[in-house]
């Protein structure tokens, strides 16, 4: 096989990990939605947390890795796993108050929000074309939350909209954390504090000792969760993010079916173009920034 062929081979490859992660995260927030009947979301969160830490740590005394806990950026470490543990408690908590599907919706109006803290937080100029993609964006977030159709929770809304701020705010430090850090070092400590944090909070809503019949789908929680990690690191690395950030997409496909099947949620025409309008600024946003990269790689040097 010549090099394009191979350069191809892992494009394809990096793309089915990705579907295939996006399965997965559907699938944690389906089991989040199931178990949110009786538990908090912080306890859902915390043992979802857990379980993922104790497979970390049994991967790394299996293989002999420990090395890669090491870090020196241990105060950037923290604040990631604030943040992202915050994403995850109020996307749980937006998930047991909305249709799956809504809720997915509104979770996938995080790239607006990195793109419009891009600037205060990074620096990075955000021009007229990516701006107004931002508030096309959020009239399609306005067309999910309107009040005409179907009876949203406002409390809902606002925690899904929360859980896309937070996980932005990720997404961002991410950025930062990614020039010197390998991500499974990223992703231990993002579980470790982030089993932490939830864990102090966890005697302000404890419910009791989940019952034995919740056991599977508390490992379920936890397989899909650690399996959604480790596929979209690997995916992310071998594939081109103009080429697997829209396979993310899929994800509204999954929690449609699931709501459906499960809950029988059926969503609204609102829904449906809402997201559309979304999901599109979010392409074009992706592909404005492609297209910026390859214009500032093609300048001469002076």
């Amino acid at each position: 096989m010549d090099k394009n062929g191979k350069k191809m081979d892992q494009v394809f490859k990096g793309a089915a990990l990705i579907l295939i992660s996006v399965f997965m995260i559907a699938t944690m927030n389906a089991v989040g939605k199931f178990l949110s009947s009786g538990l908090h979301p912080i306890e859902i969160t915390f043992y979802r947390n857990i379980l993922i830490l104790v497979g970390f740590c049994a991967y790394f005394q299996c293989s002999g890795q420990w090395h890669i806990v090491k870090t020196n950026n241990m105060k950037d470490q923290i604040y990631r796993a604030i943040v992202g543990t915050c994403g995850i408690v109020f996307g749980f908590w937006a998930i047991s108050k909305l249709p799956l599907a809504d809720a997915t919706t509104l979770l996938y109006t995080a790239p607006l929000f990195v793109t419009l803290l891009s600037y205060p937080m990074l620096g990075e100029k955000v021009g007229i074309y990516r701006g107004s993609a931002v508030l096309v964006g959020f009239c399609g977030i306005a067309l999910v939350a309107s009040p005409t159709g179907q009876n949203l929770s406002t409390t809902g809304i606002m925690l899904g909209l929360a859980a896309a701020l937070f996980n932005a705010l990720t997404q961002l430090q991410l950025r930062k954390l990614g020039r010197n850090e390998n991500p499974l070092t990223t992703v231990f400590y993002f579980m470790l504090f982030g089993t932490i944090i939830t864990g102090a909070l966890l005697p302000f809503v404890f419910t009791g000792p989940p019952s034995f019949d919740l056991y599977p789908f508390l490992l379920l929680l936890g397989a899909s969760g650690i399996l959604q990690q480790i596929l979209k690191t690997i995916g992310y690395s071998i594939a081109p993010t103009s080429v697997v950030t829209p396979i993310n997409y899929f994800g509204l496909v999954w929690a449609a079916l699931f709501g459906f099947v499960i809950w029988h949620e059926v969503p609204t025409r609102a829904i449906y173009a809402g997201a559309g309008i979304i999901i599109a600024s979010n392409l074009f946003i992706l592909w404005r920034e492609q297209y910026l990269k390859k214009k500032e790689l093609s300048q001469p040097l002076d």
